[in-house]
């Protein structure tokens, strides 16, 4: 419930950023700073957000109030601190900013940091795959281009000089052809050795329950 909550919000937030500003016309018209606090907190963010609402709201002459402000960004932060966001802001790779009260703070930070393992475990195996794909696509362009260049060696109207470039041409890409071949088996040896450890760190995570 309260992880929905967080997301809610964070649409929100997003939409309240739209254009540049901060806040709105409307919520600077409305003056809700609690509620505003309480966003910005429970999103994680820190309470000089104050400072560009006080910006945005400046343009239509209207002064936050930064003690309701604060009140709700409390409010917001200590749900924030929860350990089960804190592991879910690490898996999703999102920035925390040190806004924790000392008395969530550890339990918060040790969450988080499962949650980032998970996710930089996930990323690793993810960059290996990419690298398996493009490696793969690179070595068919080069097995097309030696089919290419060794038909074009029988033409029957290449000169000397033509012909062994088109000899040398072809044996550059036959050695170019070996070093990715080679190199996709060490990426796929590196693709079975992520997994497996992104499989184990899975399995000591399903343990953990907050």
């Amino acid at each position: 419930m309260r992880i929905s909550l967080i997301a809610t919000l964070s649409a929100l937030l997003l939409s309240g950023c739209g254009g540049g500003a901060s806040v709105s016309e409307h919520q600077c018209m409305a003056g809700d700073w609690q509620t505003l606090g309480y966003r910005d907190g429970v999103n994680g963010q820190r309470s000089t957000a104050l400072l560009a609402h006080q910006d945005a709201c400046g343009e239509h002459g209207i002064v936050p109030d930064r003690h309701g402000y604060m009140l709700g960004w409390k409010e917001g932060v200590r749900e924030f601190c929860e350990p089960h966001n804190g592991f879910v802001v690490g898996e999703r790779g999102q920035a925390y900013y040190n806004v924790c009260p000392e008395d969530l703070r550890g339990d918060f930070l040790a969450a988080f940091q499962q949650g980032r393992t998970l996710h930089q475990a996930r990323a690793a195996v993810a960059s290996v795959d990419r690298a398996i794909r493009q490696t793969t696509q690179h070595l068919e362009a080069v097995k097309e281009d030696i089919v290419a260049t060794t038909a074009a060696q029988f033409s029957g109207t290449l000169l000397p000089a033509e012909r062994l470039e088109l000899l040398a041409r072809t044996k550059q890409l036959a050695e170019e052809q070996g070093r990715l071949e080679e190199e996709l088996v060490d990426l796929e040896i590196e693709y079975v050795q992520r997994e497996h450890d992104l499989d184990a760190l899975t399995q000591s995570l399903a343990a953990v329950t907050y």
